[in-house]
């Protein structure tokens, strides 16, 4: 018998196959149905146990060409029940091989409704003793970055993209548009990334709480602002707020699944949208730091996309790269590449 013991007091059963250690981090929850394999390899579940609200998981194994990182990234996965076919085998091999345990059997939809109506929780998977700390290891944005900079070969507009644990799927969609990508570490500096000559500046998503980037990042984006073109996603439209001045705040359980409806503020249009955040905008910081607030949630309410007035630049909470999720966003990458477009034409003609 496996206890998950949540920081509140309490405590859900199931079972781990094979061995395991105990684990423990932020406890939250998706209710995506299906993309399972990209959802667990986005690098902005390091550092949590990840409970999904769909009872049968694993049910069509694991796609490995259809990944967003190199492996698994929460500390633990909570299940109520995983098929018992070959896919299933094949998911569980697979989180087993990563060092992920996987915790079956367990009541989700009792542990969903209890993170709902109590917030986020810290949560420890072992012998159901409550979790020893309090928040985030303050390294989780560097562990999921890459190491060295990495610029792709031959023709096409330079974008810089600051890696903070940033989806592969982003990625591919700017290739996509025939974009070359210049993808630097956590930690680059402004001088670094203008040293490129980018047209433009992507802001990727990543785990954690953004407070913990106010002694690099921050800075980092702040000194980009009005120099090239700046498109935040996730996480980095939050930095992107913080670096314009604005404020952030975690929110009660987030938002993790592939149908959130969102709503673009200046054509009142609808999108579904793929969400994984547990921290947003404050609403009422925004207009004192120059920001318009161009999309919302339409559950409720939070800012789901920001554009500063000042400076060429803007983000949104979800992801239109989608994967797993609807594409209903796409077009945002269009708009970066035009903005990519612009910078050229006017370096053209300087």
């Amino acid at each position: 018998m496996v206890r998950l013991g949540l920081a509140d007091g309490a405590v859900f059963e199931g079972r781990c196959e094979g061995p395991w250690e105990p684990r423990e981090g932020e406890t939250v929850f998706t209710t995506g149905s299906t993309g399972y394999p990209q959802g667990l390899t986005d690098p902005s579940y390091r550092g949590q146990i990840l409970v999904f609200a769909f009872p049968l998981v694993g049910q069509y194994g694991v796609d490995e060409d259809a990944l967003e990182s190199l492996r698994p990234q929460p500390e633990a996965v909570v299940v109520s029940r995983v098929p018992e076919t070959g896919a299933g085998r094949r998911f569980r091999e697979w989180l087993r091989r990563a060092g992920i345990p996987l915790m079956e059997g367990v009541d989700t939809r009792a542990l969903v409704l209890h993170l709902r109506d109590r917030g986020t929780l810290r949560g420890r998977l072992g012998d159901g003793s409550l979790p020893r700390s309090s928040r985030f290891a303050p390294d989780l944005v560097a562990s999921a970055s890459c190491a060295v900079p990495e610029t792709d070969p031959g023709e096409g507009p330079l974008a810089a993209v600051l890696d903070w644990g940033v989806k592969e799927s982003i990625l591919r969609r700017l290739r996509e548009r025939g974009v070359r990508v210049a993808r630097l570490p956590w930690n680059a500096s402004a001088r670094e990334v203008l040293a490129l000559r980018p047209r433009g500046v992507l802001l990727g998503n990543g785990p954690g709480d953004p407070q913990d980037l106010l002694s690099g990042p921050v800075g980092t984006v702040r000194e980009l602002l009005g120099r090239v073109p700046l498109f935040g996603i996730c996480l980095g439209m939050q930095v992107l707020a913080l670096a314009c001045g604005a404020a952030t705040e975690k929110l009660p359980f987030g938002h993790r699944g592939v149908n959130h409806p969102v709503r673009e503020e200046a054509t009142g249009r609808t999108l579904l949208t793929s969400q994984n955040h547990g921290y947003g905008v404050v609403d009422a910081s925004a207009e004192g730091a120059g920001l318009t607030v161009t999309f919302r949630h339409l559950g409720d309410g939070s800012v789901e996309g920001i554009a500063s007035g000042a400076y060429p630049a803007w983000g949104v909470q979800f992801h239109p790269e989608a994967a797993p999720g609807p594409w209903d966003g796409a077009f945002l990458f269009d708009r970066f590449v035009a903005s990519l477009d612009e910078e050229g034409r006017k370096g053209a003609a300087a």
